[in-house]
């Protein structure tokens, strides 16, 4: 018996602990409309809690939203608020959940998934009303691929698989993040982590052959015209470039590998700008010959130990690999 009440006891507590945890964590955070005004309140470990004021919120058509994901939505006539933050430039009226922390109003679509700046989450240069879910941080809408907040165009995008949060692959193209691994072997190809994989031919980092893995040559002494281009191995060329260059807003930036293999009969095929893990741009540009298909990027370093307040130069440096064609 005294077994019994015992156990009935410790239920009890237990069941208060529950409730008790459940009112604590159910009113530590959210808005709360008092005396015609609106506030924020949170829950500091320090401090305990507490509420601050949106001064922009019109308490008098105010309204919490209610959405399947750990954020705290907010709006009225004029504004949207997420976790108690005014978010500029999204219209509350037309505001809508999609899924997957993806959402959408009548001009962008964005991703609150994950973010380090609540104002930055555009996904840019899609169409909000042809997204649609893949599986979580992917989407889609026409041929643009989305990954959590970022786009990459896909040429054959039904073919997309997700493999992971981090990586996908279509019948053509491994995908890691919003980056196409180009000239990656598909067949051979494995994933090692989020950032890293390798084929048995090459190792990648962050959607690149790893730069550890090119050889450093000397563009002034290579010879182009006696070469086998398509028989060239992994190479950077380390002196093209002697001073620091800015970084320029010329759409026909002069590439000086890829204008040497026009002259030596090979044609442009793509061309493709981003940022990359060791610097603010990369340039890639992919050319082919009946032999071979070459890819050439153009890499802009910058170095970390100079001055904040130091003019925004970088080292440039260009290289190429070459891929023979599968008769």
């Amino acid at each position: 018996m005294k077994n019994v009440k015992y156990g009935k006891m410790m239920a009890k507590r237990i069941l208060v602990i529950i409730l008790t945890i459940s009112f604590f964590t159910g009113c530590r955070h959210g808005y709360k409309v008092e005396n015609d005004k609106v506030y924020y309140e949170y829950w500091n470990e320090g401090s305990g809690q507490g509420k601050w004021l949106l001064e922009e919120a019109d308490a008098s058509t105010f309204q919490k939203l209610e959405f399947d994901c750990n954020l705290c939505f907010g709006k009225d006539k004029n504004h949207l608020f997420i976790n108690g933050k005014l978010i500029k430039g999204i219209d509350p009226n037309t505001f809508k959940f999609i899924g997957n922390y993806v959402f959408a109003d009548k001009d962008n679509a964005y991703f609150f998934g994950s973010y380090n700046n609540l104002d930055d989450c555009v996904i840019k240069g899609v169409n909000p009303n042809k997204i649609e879910l893949i599986k979580y941080p992917w989407a889609k809408a026409d041929n643009i691929l989305i990954y959590r907040r970022y786009t990459v165009y896909l040429d054959d995008i039904d073919d997309f698989i997700p493999i992971d949060e981090d990586w996908g692959k279509t019948k053509k193209y491994v995908i890691n993040n919003n980056r196409i691994i180009y000239g990656a072997d598909l067949k051979t190809f494995k994933i090692l982590n989020s950032y890293k994989g390798k084929d048995k031919n090459y190792n990648y980092e962050f959607g690149l052959i790893a730069k550890d893995d090119f050889e450093k040559m000397k563009y002034k002494t290579f010879n182009f015209d006696q070469e086998d281009i398509c028989k060239i191995g992994l190479v950077e060329f380390v002196d093209i470039y002697d001073n620091e260059e800015p970084i320029t807003d010329d759409p026909n930036e002069k590439i000086v590998v890829s204008e040497k293999l026009k002259l030596n009969g090979f044609t442009l095929k793509e061309v493709r700008q981003r940022e990359w893990s060791s610097g603010p741009r990369i340039i890639s540009v992919t050319l082919s010959n009946d032999k071979c298909d070459c890819f050439v990027d153009k890499l802009y370093y910058y170095d970390y130990s100079k001055p904040s307040e130091t003019e925004k130069t970088y080292k440039v440096t260009e290289r190429i690999h070459c891929k023979k064609k599968e008769k």
